[in-house]
C-alpha cells in the first residue's frame, strides 16, 4: 500500500499565541480552569483498568514535528491475536481545546474493542492557549495517518468528544472517503461562528467558558469557514459515508450540529443519523457533570446505538 503523505498545500505554518497581556490572560485562567477539573477529578477518580476481555496498552507516535511523540492507549481485545488485522477506531477525547483529559474515554474505548471487536486507538493532541490552531488538528493527522501506514486493519473508523469531535472531523475529512469508512461523534463542535453566537445557558458550558476556550484555540485572523476549524463546513464529498452525531437539545452545540447534519441529509448524504436527546444538556452521558467516571442511563443507551453503527459499518473490505 501506498504511504499516506502530508497536504502540505493545505497546512498553513502553524501559530502561537503573542506573548501579551491578553496571552498571560488566557494561560492563567486556563491553568485555573485545569487545576479545578484535576481537583474534581480527584474526588472522583477513574478506576483502575480491570476488564479481562481487553488488553490496553500505551504508547507514542510519531509527530511530523522532529522529536516530539504523540501520546495514545490502545484497546484490543482480549481474543484477538496481535497480528491480525482487525476494524480500526480513532479516537479524540473532549477538551474544550483546553484540558489534557486522555484516557477520560476508556469507558467509551474499552466497550467498542469488547463489543465491537475493534482495534481502539485513543488519541491525545496538543491543546490551547501553548498550542492553538491547527497544532491539535495537525496531531489528529499524524496518527491517523500512522495508522493508515503502519498499523494493520481492514477499515478505519473516527470518533471524539465535544473538541474532540471539531477534532475527528477535521481529520476524517483530510484523508477523505475513500480512506475513513465511518465516524462517531458526541456533542462535537462544528461551526466555530455558530458555536459561539449561539450559547445558552448550559451547565457544564457557561458562555464565559465557551468564549474562553475559542479565544485559546483560534488565534485573531483564523477563517472561521476552514472546514478543519467549522467541519460542519466541510464538502459533502469529503466526509465518510456512514456519519453518526449525538447531542443534547439543550447543548450550546446542539445549533451547528443539528444544522450541519440537516445540510447533508438534504445534500443526499446516504448514511447521516442525527440523534437529539431531549432535555440533556452538553456531557449529558457521563456522570459528575460531564467530567469524570461512571456513564449516566442515558449516556448508556446512546452509546449502545453508536456502538451498533460503528460495528455495523466497519465491516467489509478495507477502504484503502
Amino acid at each position: 500500500m501506498a504511504q499516506v503523505q502530508v497536504k502540505t498545500e493545505v497546512l498553513p505554518p502553524a501559530r502561537r499565541h503573542k506573548r501579551s497581556f491578553h496571552y498571560i490572560r488566557l494561560l492563567i485562567a486556563t491553568q485555573i480552569f485545569r487545576f479545578t477539573l484535576r481537583l474534581k477529578m480527584w474526588i472522583h477518580p477513574f478506576p483502575s483498568f480491570n476488564n479481562p476481555n481487553v488488553t490496553r496498552e500505551k504508547g507514542i507516535v510519531p509527530s511530523r514535528d522532529a522529536g516530539r511523540n504523540i501520546r495514545i492507549h490502545a484497546y484490543r481485545p482480549t481474543s484477538c491475536p496481535a497480528y491480525e488485522a482487525l476494524p480500526v477506531l480513532v479516537n479524540f477525547h473532549g477538551s474544550g481545546f483546553i484540558i489534557p483529559m486522555l484516557g477520560q474515554d476508556e469507558e467509551w474505548c474499552t466497550r467498542v474493542a469488547e463489543e465491537a471487536r475493534m482495534l481502539v486507538i485513543d488519541a491525545d493532541y496538543r491543546k490551547a492557549p501553548e498550542y492553538p490552531f491547527p497544532h491539535g488538528a495537525e496531531d489528529a493527522e499524524d496518527v491517523v495517518r500512522h495508522v493508515l501506514n503502519h498499523v494493520p486493519h481492514t477499515t478505519l473508523s473516527i470518533s471524539g468528544m465535544s473538541a474532540g469531535g471539531n477534532i475527528a472531523f477535521g481529520a476524517a475529512a483530510f484523508f477523505g472517503p475513500e480512506r475513513v469508512r465511518s465516524i462517531v461523534s458526541f456533542y462535537p463542535s462544528t461551526d466555530a461562528a455558530t458555536d459561539v453566537a449561539t450559547v445558552t445557558q448550559d451547565p457544564f458550558i457557561p458562555p464565559s467558558v465557551m468564549r474562553h476556550m475559542m479565544a485559546c484555540y483560534i488565534l485573531p485572523g483564523t477563517p472561521l469557514d476552514d472546514p478543519r476549524v467549522s467541519p460542519g463546513l466541510s464538502r459533502l464529498e469529503d466526509l465518510p459515508k456512514h456519519i453518526w452525531v449525538a447531542a443534547g437539545a439543550n447543548d450550546p452545540l446542539h445549533v451547528g450540529a443539528s444544522a450541519f447534519m440537516a445540510r447533508l441529509q438534504r445534500e443526499g448524504h446516504p448514511d447521516a443519523v442525527f440523534v437529539s436527546v431531549a432535555g440533556a444538556a452538553h456531557g449529558f452521558d457521563r456522570r459528575h457533570g460531564g467530567v469524570g467516571p461512571g456513564v449516566t442511563p442515558a449516556g448508556r443507551e446512546i452509546r449502545d446505538e453508536a456502538v451498533a453503527f460503528l460495528k455495523k459499518n466497519s465491516k467489509g473490505p478495507r477502504v484503502a
